[in-house]
């Protein structure tokens, strides 16, 4: 086992070169000293979820194999003396202190990374910066070189965040001379819900770098907003600091007389005392404050909450699908009235516990937010409190949504973007456009959020036409769609079970209900339950599917894309959205070759390697799911090259026993040029296919209809009458046969016998000439005979013996007659 440690008392270049080693060295595990600095403390709880690493407590120290140092260099600055019992492991050292080369030891490491175009997410380029930029003091240090600063540029382009830089690394002022004075008079205020702290200060003369001072009483407080009056002889200057874009300190300071940047901006008030310019404040603050981002716009919802009066065991049973690792308890009126972990709910059951109630064990002192918090204020809740979840409620205490780390960071790292309405305008039409804005109107009336989701977004991008347009709700669909009807007319049909409506009106509008599903399962229907849009699309197939722009008028155009699908569009790129994907839904390979094909796009490597290792998945499904899938692709032009990407992911061994070479691809394209009723069956024969008839058997299960059980008999008689080369022959032995069937085996490149085609057109031209009736006008008697009499007449007819009713019943009479004498 290799391992990879850093120095104690762990600071945040420390905790980068950790990181950045291990994507250098993937098989390696990171370890960490249990001394950790406090803001590296705040990071990883924040970040728990995005990085990977054992404590030394944890570590199994018998089994490392070899260590690497990172900005240190000895067991004794690691803190690992006493857990190697004086073994001698071989080791190596990334050390800056050694080199001299840059200011920062991360910056050795990211132009490692660069030098090997590995991939940074952006959260690990904001980690390699926080490393980058508290080692070299913001890159002001002296021992700076241009190595940092190139790093730095990387860092950049891969999306490194400056803002949650500088909320990690504000500095201290406290020998500052008003520092004193203004932190004794830290006066905390809730403006429009927000929290401001507000300090005042008076000095007979002036004092520079008040900036210093506000920014450290910032940081120690770390409120919505800090506000800095400090009157010094005749001016009273005014110096503003957010963590939040509900304050925005540029706008307050702009009604002053000031300018600044969303987050930190100043004034001066000139010629006013204190007691002039604080009002003026106060009045800023209030016209100023808006709540742009409150957390119940990236909450998670709907929450699945369990009854106090719950036991342990019905909660763990009713919890098994879920994959949350807490949930919110209510009582009868459903508020809020505790928490619990899954942990807890399984320690309880390992005690024999099952029966009690979980008002017995839930966490009763619950941590909780309104939907009008803001987004910033319940982050900084969960980093103080150090839990992982927060329930949100309405002003009745009701549950309505949970906020976990993940939506916080989600929030960070997905700026939101839109397209113009213009550009929507121009793609749909006047009229489609104008139906779209109403839409989101009425959705804006009903409280509801609106989106169109999937393929049409897609094609959007692409500038391909559309077809239909489908409406995602968050929320319910059915009810929505109700609604549109007692508004504007018409009807709906609803089908309960999957949460979705068809409104028919002016257009037939499908409506679903934004919601997430779960596989009980591999290749089974999933369950469905109501969720966000976030849920709805992960649950989707394909990263160019999980695309939404939401409808209502205060976000029209706002793009919804957090699995990158539009990267992968512009890339021209197939991608699965979680690596179980085609396990989980077999029948998603039929999907992606399908779009692969139409659009001219390719499998991604993990994309390729998941279908690739499928295994026996595919049995799984049903065989009317799998038709179902190939009678989509029997839609596209490409239908035969379909079927042959199909056979490099192992499609027809596992299910038809047989692969796709080139032989039987000639036969499925020659089947395809015969223009055949029932071309996707015969094509699976055709790939099943073996001499003799031994391919009925495996073909059996996947004839589902009457005719499907005839064509597959039918080929068998072909079959055996292949090698016959007479009219009359060939009608004796296939005289009941389908024409397709015969065709089938007359196409095959193995099959070299014309009369098999010469048959079926003679056959196709037989017409009835003559009926049982006329037979017994002519004098027969009626009995088993006249099938035999028919049949001979047919036969004659495909040897063009005679061409009318006169000339069959003339020639059948002479046979009766020769026949009697």
């Amino acid at each position: 086992m290799q391992i990879i440690v850093s120095h104690t008392n762990l600071d945040f270049d420390g905790l980068a070169s950790l990181f950045a080693t291990q994507k250098l060295q993937s098989e390696a595990n990171v370890c960490l000293s249990p001394q950790l600095g406090g803001r590296v403390k705040q990071f990883l709880h924040l970040y728990a979820d995005a990085f990977t690493w054992h404590s030394y407590e944890e570590m199994s120290w018998d089994h490392v194999t070899h260590i690497t140092y990172v900005d240190c260099s000895t067991p004794e600055r690691a803190g690992i003396t006493d857990y190697l019992q004086n073994k001698t492991i071989p080791s190596k050292t990334i050390d800056h202190h050694h080199t001299g080369e840059t200011g920062a030891n991360i910056t050795l490491l990211v132009n490692q990374l660069e030098e090997q175009g590995i991939s940074l997410s952006a959260l690990e380029a904001t980690l390699f910066g926080l490393g980058l930029y508290s080692d070299t003091n913001l890159l002001t240090n002296d021992t700076v070189t241009i190595n940092d600063l190139n790093a730095a540029a990387f860092l950049l382009t891969n999306k490194m965040d400056l803002k949650l830089i500088s909320e990690f690394l504000r500095t201290s002022a406290g020998e500052h001379p008003l520092f004193d004075p203004l932190y004794e008079n830290v006066t905390f205020e809730t403006v429009q819900g927000k929290t401001v702290v507000l300090t005042t200060c008076v000095s007979d003369t002036y004092i520079p770098d008040i900036s210093v001072v506000a920014e450290e009483i910032h940081r120690l407080f770390a409120p919505d907003a800090t506000i800095v009056l400090c009157q010094l002889h005749k001016h009273t200057y005014v110096i503003a600091r957010a963590n939040s874009s509900d304050v925005p300190v540029q706008t307050l300071a702009k009604q002053l007389g000031g300018n600044g940047h969303p987050y930190a901006a100043s004034a001066i008030c000139r010629h006013q005392g204190l007691q002039e310019a604080l009002p003026l404040v106060r009045q800023a603050l209030e016209d100023t404050i808006r709540i742009q981002n409150p957390v119940s716009s990236i909450m998670s919802w709907p929450v699945h909450t369990y009854s106090e009066h719950s036991t342990i065991t019905e909660t763990i049973a009713a919890n098994c699908h879920n994959h949350h690792t807490g949930f919110p308890i209510v009582n009868e009126h459903g508020q809020l009235s505790g928490i619990m972990t899954k942990q807890d709910l399984h320690k309880a059951e390992q005690f024999h516990l099952g029966e009690k109630l979980l008002s017995s064990y839930m966490t009763k002192k619950v941590i909780s937010v309104e939907a009008t918090e803001s987004i910033e204020r319940t982050k900084q809740l969960l980093i103080d409190h150090q839990i992982g979840r927060i329930p949100v409620i309405d002003t009745n205490q009701q549950v309505i949504g949970i906020i976990t780390r993940s939506d916080i960071i989600h929030s960070q790292q997905f700026v939101s973007e839109s397209y113009s309405s213009s550009d929507l305008a121009h793609y749909f039409g006047k009229e489609r456009f104008s139906f779209l804005q109403k839409m989101g109107q009425f959705a804006d009336e009903k409280g509801v959020s609106i989106y169109l989701v999937g393929g049409i977004i897609r094609d959007f991008i692409l500038q391909r036409p559309f077809k239909d347009i489908d409406f995602v709700i968050e929320g319910n669909a059915i009810e929505f769609a109700e609604s549109l009807v007692d508004a504007f007319g018409g009807h709906i049909r609803s089908h309960e079970s999957f949460l979705t409506a068809t409104w028919f009106h002016e257009y037939e509008i499908d409506l679903v209900t934004a919601r997430k599903e779960f596989y009980k399962r591999v290749g089974a229907l999933p369950e469905v339950r109501a969720g966000s849009i976030k849920e709805d699309l992960a649950r989707r197939d394909f990263s160019i599917n999980a695309i939404a722009v939401q409808l209502n008028s205060s976000h029209f155009g706002k793009i919804v894309d957090p699995f990158k699908g539009r990267d992968q569009i512009v890339n021209n790129e197939i991608t699965i959205l979680h690596p179980l994907s085609f396990i989980e839904d077999p029948t998603r390979l039929f999907r992606a070759v399908r779009l692969a094909t139409r659009l001219g796009f390719h499998f991604d490597h993990d994309t390729m390697k998941q279908a690739t290792n499928m295994n026996d998945a595919l049995l799984h499904i049903s065989k009317q799911r799998l038709y179902h899938e190939l009678e989509l692709m029997l839609q596209e032009k490409q239908f035969p090259d379909q079927f042959k990407t199909l056979d490099h992911f192992n499609v027809w061994v596992l299910l038809l026993g047989n692969g796709l070479n080139s032989s039987k691809l000639t036969h499925i394209k020659t089947l395809f040029d015969l223009e055949l009723n029932d071309v996707l069956f015969l094509s699976l024969i055709a790939i099943s296919y073996e001499p003799h008839g031994h391919y009925v058997n495996k073909m059996e299960p996947f004839a589902l209809t009457k005719r499907q059980r005839k064509l597959l008999n039918d080929s068998l008689k072909v079959e055996n009458a292949k090698h016959l080369t007479s009219l009359l022959t060939l009608h004796d032995a296939l005289s009941t046969v389908e024409d397709e069937a015969v065709l089938f085996i007359a196409s095959l490149p193995s099959v070299e016998n014309p009369s098999l085609l010469h048959y079926v057109e003679e056959r196709k031209q037989l017409l009835p000439l003559v009926t049982g009736s006329d037979l017994i006008t002519a004098g027969f008697e009626p009995g088993q005979q006249f099938s035999r009499l028919l049949f001979e007449i047919e036969k004659q007819q495909l040897l063009h013996k005679f061409s009318t009713k006169e000339e069959a019943l003339r020639w059948i009479t002479h046979q009766k007659n020769q026949y009697e004498h």
